[in-house]
């Protein structure tokens, strides 16, 4: 027959096998042979979580406080049910007579004969107050983590305990969570003024503003810093495409845009000395409205093209063998159109006409030459006849 266990014993194995229920680091060596006897396992201790993981973690930027302590590594605290079960009238007088003594051992400072106490009571009858005593006494020894943890399963059984809720603040507190501390003293005082209490709300409230402040400014310039940055960046990317158009145009004009060394056969641009006969240089406007035309530019890259063009601007009588030429005809009434656009070009073209070209303003059929321009140059004009043509024979 086993042997019977007293009232204190069964009460030191509940509280062994509570202690390994809520971490099985706590669980006693006799009690786990036990359990690997039975054939079971004890599981492996729980991590602790990381300080970046706590929501309430003290925050980095806080001022230095001589009385902020390092949380506690000690092993969880037995907890209640979480529903009171039914206990007897004899039951309760016991439990009362116990929270009367623990609540002496914790006013005469006997702290850790009062968690002992409120212990046995909270794993019989648990309650937000007693809790809430419990976790009073695990901050006078500043076991502010344990502490925390009783205040919250208080609030889990009673929201709007303000022993709880200024309990944890003042938890929060000595662990140099100043922005959890603030808030759990504020909603505290709210619902239970006490003047000592307000006394270590005005200290956490002070702190909590200088650390809000200073992180307020540094979110403020950083905000600025990355301001900066994008505009900085999008100056930059401005500059670089304007640089790169700059490079294109002036790529463009030095080149002349055409074959034969930066301009038409010739050197540097139209026949005759880099330019138009009779004009030293190349109009700008003229030189844009060719670069803006592909179409043009392509013509005016074909080694046909420019040997006609040549050929009609040495003898503006040529034109008359190109009339049946759509390629060539095409290039001509193109440009012909672009100088009679500019209002002339000051005796550009052969002739110094107004247009550039012999008839300019339409004179040519598709804007080129017109029969009418050329109804006085006959076979014998025609160079390769046996004549010559000028200017003044043309009209």
């Amino acid at each position: 027959m086993s042997p019977s266990l007293t009232p204190d014993e069964l009460a030191a194995v509940a509280k062994a096998c509570d202690a390994a229920r809520a971490d099985p680091a706590s669980c006693p060596a006799p009690l786990r042979a036990l359990v690997e006897a039975w054939g079971g396992a004890v599981p492996p201790p729980r991590a602790a979580p990381a300080p970046e993981d706590d929501p309430g973690a003290a925050a980095p930027d806080a001022p230095d406080d001589p009385e902020v302590v390092p949380p506690e590594s000690d092993a969880p605290q037995p907890m209640g049910p979480d529903a009171p079960p039914e206990i007897s009238e004899a039951e309760a007088d016991q439990l009362t007579e116990l929270k009367i003594a623990a609540a002496d051992a914790l006013a005469s400072g006997a702290l850790e004969d009062a968690v002992d106490k409120f212990t046995r009571v909270i794993q019989k009858l648990p309650s937000p107050l007693v809790y809430a005593k419990r976790a009073d006494a695990f901050v006078r020894m500043r076991k502010c983590v344990s502490a925390i943890r009783d205040c919250d399963a208080a609030l889990r059984l009673n929201p709007d305990s303000a022993k709880a809720l200024k309990i944890r603040g003042v938890a929060n507190r000595y662990l140099g969570r100043w922005e959890a501390a603030n808030a759990d003293l504020a909603k505290g005082l709210a619902i239970d003024f006490d003047e000592d209490t307000a006394e270590i709300a005005k200290v956490v409230e002070a702190r909590w503003h200088d650390i809000r402040t200073a992180r307020l400014k540094r979110e403020a310039e950083k905000r600025d810093a990355e301001k900066k940055k994008r505009e900085d960046e999008a100056r930059e990317r401005a500059e670089r495409a304007a640089a790169a158009r700059a490079q294109a145009e002036n790529a463009g004009a030095g080149a002349g845009g055409f074959p034969g060394g930066g301009g038409f056969p010739g050197g540097g641009g139209f026949p005759g000395a880099g330019g138009m006969p009779g004009m030293p240089n190349i109009p700008p406007e003229l030189m844009q409205k060719v670069m803006s035309d592909p179409s043009l530019m392509a013509a005016m890259q074909n080694p046909r093209g420019m040997a006609a063009l040549q050929d009609c601007m040495q003898n503006p009588a040529n034109f008359m063998k190109y009339q049946n030429d759509p390629e060539i005809m095409n290039l001509v009434t193109k440009l012909s159109g672009m100088v009679g656009g500019m209002g002339g070009m000051g005796g550009g073209f052969p002739g110094g006409m107004g247009g550039g070209f012999p008839g300019a303003g339409g004179g040519f059929p598709g804007g080129g030459p017109s029969s009418a321009g050329f109804e006085d140059v006959t076979e014998d004009a025609v160079p390769g006849a046996g004549g010559s043509a000028s200017v003044e024979d043309v009209d």
